[in-house]
């Protein structure tokens, strides 16, 4: 009798029995690391170019340089995804990824660093970084199958979190006891850890949807057309981006606020980043254990808002203790928008145009620092506290006229 596969139902219907597939460790591992890897990065260069400049829009014009290429390349990268072998890209690209934290730290070590190597490099890691979104996902999804994706992106929503939470942590401590250089020396090493998991996973991918005679570009296109013609992915991708616009950048006020209005120490701050990160575990372990399906997009929706409040009362608050518990809860909603995130466009996008949903879906991840720069702005004339309240309320605002006018019943439906 054969063996069931890992997209079999019958191979286990629980969010607990895909840990036993090999396949699905390694790409949560993979996505785990360079997760990790990726916000120790993000930490020590914004902290090293504010102290070679003082200038808090230098550090957020290098972060705007690093996400570029997931704004304009997001489409081009879903194409390619379903011409080329996942796994071998998302090889190269990590590669590459390496290769360039080893020469940071090397011009680091030898104090040749200036910021323009520093925009060069995150610009060239984000475009690296751009093809990750589909094709990792893209492999998620073909090893889980449709029964239990929700579960493969729940679990792989906690270990990416987890190492959200311990990669600023670490870097933070490079940064202050090993210098710039050990800091992108270590995160050279976790790269090739990286190479090293995918060279195990399988070396082609276990479906392929692009039409044999299609070209690149048309592929692109044909995508962009179907999307717009599509009011549940218009819906769903106009949702990814208001939360990127709107709800992630309020994390750049969190230490603001932390020391303006709370009154606390660097380490009660982190704290608070902690917290939001624990929500996010155990609401991410929660969709895993339990599998919804019947509730995905509810929770897409309702995760969202959730976060949105969660940022609003954040930005109300004066006590630290309530703080805590607001921050913990906004983690639970972030949890819920993440998951389905990744977890939607499998069950959404019919198979021929996946792909290039997902890198449609890495563009309005992308916006991110556009958020960032809009609410710098704000803070700058406002305050943090009254800045961070406008994104939150015009996120809402945001997020009601998706829902009314472009998601509709078509993603309710599904």
């Amino acid at each position: 009798m054969n063996q069931p596969t890992s997209s079999d139902p019958s191979s286990g219907k629980t969010g607990f029995a895909l840990v036993r597939d090999g396949n699905l460790r390694r790409l949560w591992l993979v996505g785990a690391v360079g997760e990790g890897t990726r916000w120790l990065e993000v930490l020590v260069t914004n902290i090293y170019v504010y102290e070679i400049t003082q200038s808090a829009l230098a550090v957020t014009l290098v972060s705007v340089v690093r996400a570029i290429p997931m704004v304009f390349l997001g489409p081009a990268a879903g194409a390619f995804a379903e011409k080329a072998d996942p796994r071998k890209t998302l090889l190269y690209g990590t590669g590459g990824m390496a290769l360039i934290s080893a020469l940071v730290a090397l011009l680091a070590y030898t104090q040749s660093l200036t910021l323009w190597h520093l925009a060069a490099a995150g610009f060239l890691s984000g475009l690296l970084f751009s093809t990750e979104f589909p094709m990792r996902r893209r492999l998620l999804g073909e090893f889980a199958g449709p029964e239990r994706i929700g579960a493969a992106m729940g679990f792989d929503s906690v270990t990416r979190t987890a190492t959200r939470i311990a990669g600023p942590l670490l870097g933070g401590a490079l940064f202050q006891y090993a210098g710039m250089h050990g800091a992108y020396l270590l995160a050279a090493a976790t790269y090739g850890s990286v190479v090293l998991l995918l060279i195990a996973v399988p070396s082609r991918p276990l479906t392929v949807v692009a039409q044999a005679g299609t070209s690149f570009l048309s592929n692109m296109v044909d995508g962009i057309r179907f999307v717009r013609s599509n009011r549940a992915l218009l819906g769903f991708l106009t949702v990814t981006a208001i939360m990127n616009l709107w709800t992630f950048p309020y994390h750049a006020m969190v230490p603001v606020i932390g020391h303006d209005v709370l009154q606390v120490k660097p380490f009660a701050i982190g704290i608070l980043f902690a917290v939001e990160g624990l929500g996010a575990m155990l609401g991410a372990l929660l969709v895993a254990i339990y599998e919804p399906r019947r509730h995905y997009q509810r929770i897409y929706i309702f995760g969202a808002a959730l976060a949105m409040f969660a940022v609003a009362a954040f930005s109300l608050s004066d006590v630290y203790g309530l703080s805590l518990a607001i921050v913990l809860v906004g983690g639970f909603g972030m949890a819920g928008f993440t998951t389905m995130q990744a977890t939607l466009p499998f069950l959404l996008a019919p198979p021929q145009v996946r792909s290039r949903f997902m890198g449609l879906v890495s563009v309005c991840i992308g916006i991110g620092p556009i958020g960032q720069l809009h609410l710098g702005f704000l803070a700058d004339w406002l305050g943090a506290p009254t800045a961070t309240t406008l994104i939150a309320i015009e996120g809402l605002i945001g997020l009601t006229l998706a829902v009314t006018f472009l998601v509709g019943k078509g993603l309710w439906r599904r």
